[in-house]
């Protein structure tokens, strides 16, 4: 069965789509940089959501603008989101976030900041 002219060029986009795609790999390997982006304010939820505790303490740190100890952290949160949230729970998401090198890192002793700023 002959090929119409439209799935060729759907063939020629995806072609085109892909070899992009593995330049871009090429270049990643080529340069072994593993870029972070820097963190960016985090878009807002709706009313009826409720935030998580990391979601939170990430709004913290990016508005401390630099790394704060965990006692700081709870304080903030308690503080501004008239939330308990408890020390143990906060760094045992946080350790969690750290070790997959989403969001957070360890800066110093029971310090976190955000990845790819502190």
């Amino acid at each position: 069965m002959p090929r119409d002219k439209g799935s060729d060029r759907v063939l020629d986009i995806v072609e085109t789509l892909l070899k992009a795609q593995l330049h871009a790999i090429e270049d990643l390997r080529i340069s072994g940089a593993k870029t972070i982006p820097a963190p960016r304010p985090l878009a807002p939820m709706s009313k009826n959501k409720s935030k998580s505790q990391t979601r939170m303490a990430y709004e913290v740190l990016f508005s401390a603008g630099q790394p704060l100890h965990v006692n700081d952290i709870v304080q903030r949160i308690n503080e501004s989101f008239s939330v308990s949230v408890t020390r143990d729970a906060l760094v045992s998401a946080l350790v969690k976030k750290v070790a997959q090198e989403k969001e957070f890192v360890k800066t110093e002793k029971n310090t976190y900041g955000l990845l790819g700023r502190d």
